[in-house]
């Protein structure tokens, strides 16, 4: 918990419960009817002040903006509880304190208002910086995770000859240089493309006619004719990597199957295969119910690539076990 995140959200609230008493001690007097109708709106948006307290403290924005909210709502008492004991005080009102609070509420929500949106402002020029640094630090990496295979894979030749067991080590750690490389690629260009319509279909097809040629396995395909889906062409890399796992995780004569449905609103995806599916730390990293740390980080970023190009199409991606006993991963999509 912290105290700070805490003592901000606490202070809307706050201000909800401090205006709420005088405008509930005004309609217990049996105000006239415009009187009651006031009293009504000072409480809801009152109450709504003290629920806007929680809210906050669970949104998503850092210690710093939550301070900042609720300095707008501060902001917001000062500049109208000036402005209203000024014009009270120049002409005198009856129930000055039921008005004043009424419209102290409703000033107060406001300025909450602008304080989410002033954060919201902020919080998208700290993202497009950070979209910047990480587009150069991506194309930095891309670009030494190909040099440094190409200099594994010269390297491979020198000693294939006086040690292919090295030669052969060496080959495969670039193999999966030049795979990271591309895993990295596939998910920018998902990340700087918009959802079209595309053939899910068509892209299971393609999938599984390429795994057949590649690892000479089994594939089983379902899939309709046609199953239109909103996503792009990243999509199709997704698929593979999970064909890829399927194949590396599955049994010691893996069977592979690409399943493809129309539910309702949704196009779902389902790869399966029969071996001793995803290690429960695995999942848990990469669905989030755990943290990454130097110790716990998995052990590549093909999952990580199948969730980040899926949700980058509003989709999401579910994890359970096949009929063969094995990982079935699904992949929902919005049906065009």
């Amino acid at each position: 918990m912290k105290p700070l995140r805490l003592a901000a959200t606490a202070s809307l609230s706050l201000t909800g419960v401090v205006l709420l008493v005088p405008i509930l001690a005004h309609l217990l007097t049996g105000p006239p009817a415009l009187g009651i109708v006031l009293g009504v709106i000072g409480v809801l948006v009152s109450l709504g002040l003290v629920a806007v307290g929680a809210v906050v403290y669970r949104l998503d924005v850092s210690q710093t903006n939550a301070v900042r909210i609720a300095g707008w709502n501060f902001l917001g008492i000062v500049v109208l509880g000036v402005v209203f004991i000024l014009l009270f005080t120049y002409r005198p009102v009856e129930d000055a304190g039921f008005l004043f609070a009424v419209a102290l509420s409703a000033g107060a929500v406001a300025h909450v208002i602008i304080g989410v949106y002033d954060v919201r402002r902020i919080r998208a020029e700290e993202l497009a910086t950070e979209r910047e640094r990480l587009a150069v630090l991506n194309t930095l990496v891309r670009h030494n995770l190909r040099h440094e295979a190409q200099r594994l894979l010269f390297a491979v030749e020198k000693v294939r000859d006086s040690d292919p067991d090295t030669a052969g080590e060496i080959e495969g750690v670039a193999e999966d240089l030049s795979e990271m490389n591309e895993n990295v690629r596939a998910v920018e260009e998902a990340f700087d493309t918009e959802p079209t319509d595309v053939d899910v279909a068509a892209m299971c097809r393609a999938a599984a006619e390429n795994a057949r040629e590649a690892y000479d396995i089994d594939v089983s395909l379902d899939v309709p004719e046609t199953a239109p889906a909103r996503a792009g062409d990243q999509l199709r890399d997704a698929i593979d990597e999970l064909v890829e796992n399927a194949v590396e995780h599955g049994g010691d004569d893996p069977t592979v199957e690409i399943a493809a449905r129309v539910d309702g609103r949704t196009v779902d995806i389902t790869v399966a295969d029969d071996g001793p599916g995803i290690p429960e730390s695995e999942l848990e990293l990469v669905t989030g119910e755990r943290e990454i740390t130097q110790l716990e980080h998995g052990s590549g970023l093909g999952l990580w690539l199948v969730r980040w190009i899926t949700e980058e199409y509003d989709g999401r991606v579910t994890f359970g076990e096949s009929d063969r006993g094995g990982a079935a991963v699904t992949l929902a999509l919005q049906r065009a």
